[in-house]
């Protein structure tokens, strides 16, 4: 056998495991985009708003809205619109909640512990994923 049959034979099967590999890799990223899309909490979800654990509220997520929310620790106003909410404006003095992202899934939760805040969405589906980190 010649030198030059053996390396083309082996190109050959480099080849098939090539794309035997990226097809396995196609099929594979299907179904963690088919299966993992983000659902959004806003048909039935509510949104809970306790102060110092206290139950302050129950406002629904599929109606827009915006609340002040006052106590003897601060005041913030919560936005609810397109089945999500998040902290427009607070007065802590470090304004995390101000920063934290909009949340539409089941039990994601916005918090400012200056103010002894927690904004959580109840009921509506679940989410799709359980942390995000940044």
């Amino acid at each position: 056998m010649k030198q030059g049959d053996i390396s083309h034979k082996r190109y050959k099967k480099d080849l098939v495991f090539a794309a035997a590999v990226l097809a396995a890799a196609v099929v594979l990223w299907i179904c963690f985009w088919i299966g993992g899309r983000k659902k959004t909490g806003a048909e039935g979800g509510v949104l809970e708003i306790t102060i110092d654990g206290e139950l302050c509220g129950e406002f629904p997520l599929d109606e827009d809205t915006e609340q002040i929310i006052s106590s003897s620790y601060g005041s913030n106003t919560v936005v609810i619109e397109q089945g999500g909410a998040y902290v427009k404006e607070a007065d802590c003095p470090d304004k995390i909640c101000v920063r934290m992202h909009k949340i539409t899934n089941e039990g994601e939760v916005i918090c400012c512990l200056p103010h002894r805040l927690f904004l959580t969405v109840r009921g509506g589906e679940d989410a799709a994923y359980d942390t995000i980190a940044y």
